[in-house]
């Protein structure tokens, strides 16, 4: 059975369809079942392998996983694709979890394009969400052209980042179509693709421990015999400290965004709204000058009729530094007591698009157990709009 579950994550769609039969009789036959009675939880913002899961889930996976733990909903949402939409609608009937589909992707906001919002050291820039897709985009249409633009960007930027990265990394190189697309089952790389590719890379030219972990010591600044301890203990922490040396703002392979490629905000929202989703604005922290004032950031989602927030709770409270978690709890609540005052429901999520994030939110924890039937709530009524929609 475990190597049927296995199956779920083939990037192969016909031989994930033929796990989900056979998954689907052993739920009927009692093989398996949910490990508790259903919870009062849910997650509605989990990334699949459709852009970056850790843990390489698919959408189907996931949504078993959800059956199994006793989750309440899940909701799906990938960078800049809806390549799991038709997955999630057919694992979803059939494990019997009700699940929305959507995508994440970064806007630009003209309002605010003197202010950091929710993207760091990007001006202007907003990672916004859209929920409860009923439909990909038709290619000719103007959502359509919207959609595809939202990949046109993405690839430019990451074909950018590998040309800077070739350059600082040689002669650790790699190619964009023979090293990175084959990570992804749909052509839809992500940053972490891309440093997984240039791991993978190194082990290949230098074919020695100590000669690649040397060369990875001069590149993170660490040790040579750490950079091996943590390769081998902690490879995902591993993955993201040569991400945020390299292609994070200052990094030899970032790209500052352009506000002229981006769709604006605008345009994202007439996009999800003429294919049957609701539009979820995101909340990062509060520390940013954008969203330091939630009533303030609240009225201007209002003004583009977004009605529902999404956070990521583990970014607020599950936090090692005690000063910064003391900052970040007092704005969670700030921002929290602004959305019960103006009826703004909050759905939330653990993205698992980095390695170690949970698959449910500890919603026992006291920062969040006392809006955990606000959260539910907020599920509920977006899954009465989506359908009504």
């Amino acid at each position: 059975m475990l190597k049927i579950i296995e199956q779920l994550s083939s990037f192969n769609f016909e031989e994930r369809k033929a796990a989900i039969e056979e998954i689907t009789k052993s739920i009927k036959n009692g093989i398996i079942s949910r490990y508790k009675k259903q919870q009062p939880y849910d997650n509605m913002h989990l990334h699949s392998f459709h852009s970056f899961n850790y843990k390489n889930w698919s959408p189907s996976r996931i949504i078993l996983e959800a059956y199994k733990t006793g989750l309440k909903h899940i909701g799906i949402i990938d960078f800049d694709t809806l390549e799991a939409l038709e997955e999630t609608k057919l694992a979803s009937k059939v494990f019997g979890v009700p699940s929305l589909c959507g995508l994440e992707t970064r806007v630009f906001v003209p309002e605010l394009a003197t202010k950091i919002i929710n993207s760091p050291g990007e001006p202007g820039i907003y990672y916004i969400n859209g929920l409860g897709f009923k439909k990909i985009p038709v290619k000719d249409s103007e959502a359509g052209k919207i959609y595809a633009k939202l990949h046109t960007i993405a690839e430019a930027r990451n074909k950018t980042v590998i040309e800077k990265l070739n350059e600082f990394l040689h002669p650790v190189t790699v190619d964009y179509e023979k090293d990175v697309i084959p990570l992804t089952p749909s052509r839809n790389p992500t940053e972490r693709h891309i440093i997984m590719a240039y791991i993978e890379k190194s082990e290949k030219i230098f074919n020695s421990s100590a000669k690649s972990n040397s060369f990875w010591s001069d590149i993170i600044k660490i040790h040579p015999d750490e950079v091996d301890k943590i390769r081998i203990e902690k490879p995902g922490d591993f993955m993201e400290k040569i991400r945020s040396v390299l292609v994070k703002n200052g990094g030899p392979g970032y790209v500052r965004p352009d506000p002229s490629t981006f769709p604006t905000i605008d345009e994202f929202i007439k996009m999800v709204n003429d294919s049957g989703g609701i539009v979820v604005g995101n909340w990062l922290d509060g520390t940013n000058e954008g969203e330091k004032n939630p009533e303030e950031f609240l009225e201007f989602m209002l003004s583009k009729d977004i009605r529902i927030m999404n956070i990521i709770p583990e970014r607020n409270w599950n936090i090692s530094n005690s000063d910064e978690k003391v900052i970040k709890v007092a704005n969670l609540d700030q921002f929290m007591a602004a959305c019960q005052k103006m009826n703004i429901p909050v759905i939330c999520g653990t993205e698992m698009n980095k390695y170690g994030q949970p698959f449910v939110d500890n919603f026992e924890t006291p920062e969040l157990k006392k809006y955990l039937q606000f959260f539910q709530k907020s599920v509920d009524y977006l899954f009465e709009l989506t359908e009504k929609n």
